[in-house]
């Protein structure tokens, strides 16, 4: 590309300072490179997820509670965005960088919308996760569903909780219910994952008949504080933290947007600074 530029017959009158700045261009394309191979990473991650599980999907009337669809349309959505403007600063495409400033903006004032409306409706917010996570608590060992059961097990275990706002909601699973089968192994009872440590959990049936106990055996056996509690917990303690990424994201955004409309701009004047001459 340098050889490209050194080798360009300029209009009579003109010098390299009147190109496009070359420090904004390849920022702008080096920024883009590197969320362009993040975004391969996470679509990548989603594709061979459902290829591996393409016999499952036949029996999947929905995909909702799939975690490999949101890899899949995150990442997707994230190449079509970085592939645009690295072409359009490589190429000095005037046309994709206009779509790339425009598409960032976008997607800027959504989140600041998102944000606005979840911060003044946390409470409501705060009830439709509830609704969600015991929705999934439903499903949880449904054989079309095995994503779920697996990250379901992994957040109780990282996160030392059960359920969504506490252990009891368990009850709402055909598997863990009291009143359904008193034959059924797992009544009464909660998963495996929570359980309290790693070598109560390496006995997969540590959670089974848990209701059964009284509550100075259960709490030493099991979380029995919900997942939901848990997180809006960790939220309030570490909420100057997510403030401060949040606005450090805000911050990338509005520069990014800054430099490819600025990049744009540059490339019409010398556009137009060359007609002009001729």
């Amino acid at each position: 590309m340098a050889r490209e530029r050194s080798n360009r017959v300029l209009p009579a009158g003109s010098t390299d300072d009147d190109e496009p700045s070359r420090v904004i261009k390849y920022i702008i394309f080096f920024v883009n490179v590197l969320f362009w191979f993040f975004s391969i990473l996470v679509l990548g991650i989603g594709v061979y997820v459902m290829v591996e599980k393409r016999d499952v999907y036949s029996k999947i009337t929905d995909l909702y509670y799939d975690p490999a669809v949101i890899f899949v349309v995150f990442g997707g959505l994230m190449f079509i965005i970085t592939f645009t403007g690295c072409i359009g600063a490589l190429r000095e495409n005037t046309c994709l960088l206009g779509f790339y400033a425009g598409i960032i903006t976008v997607l800027l004032i959504l989140e600041i919308i998102c944000g606005v409306i979840g911060f003044v409706n946390s409470a409501k917010l705060e009830e439709k996760v509830d609704e969600k996570l015991r929705k999934a608590i439903e499903f949880y060992r449904d054989p079309t569903k095995q994503d779920l059961h697996f990250l379901i097990d992994t957040a109780q275990a990282e996160l030392g909780c059960c359920g969504s706002r506490a252990h009891t909601d368990w009850e709402a699973n055909l598997y863990f219910n009291c009143t359904t089968s008193s034959v059924v192994i797992s009544a009464c009872g909660v998963p495996f994952s929570c359980c309290k440590t790693e070598e109560q959990r390496s006995n997969r049936q540590c959670g089974y008949g848990i209701e059964k106990l009284n509550s100075t055996a259960r709490d030493e056996r099991i979380n029995v504080q919900g997942c939901l509690t848990v997180a809006v917990q960790w939220l309030k303690d570490n909420l100057a933290l997510i403030a401060g990424l949040s606005f450090a994201v805000v911050v990338l955004q509005i520069v990014t947007v800054c430099l490819a409309s600025a990049f744009r701009r540059q490339i019409l004047e010398v556009k137009e600074k060359y007609h002009n001459v001729r």
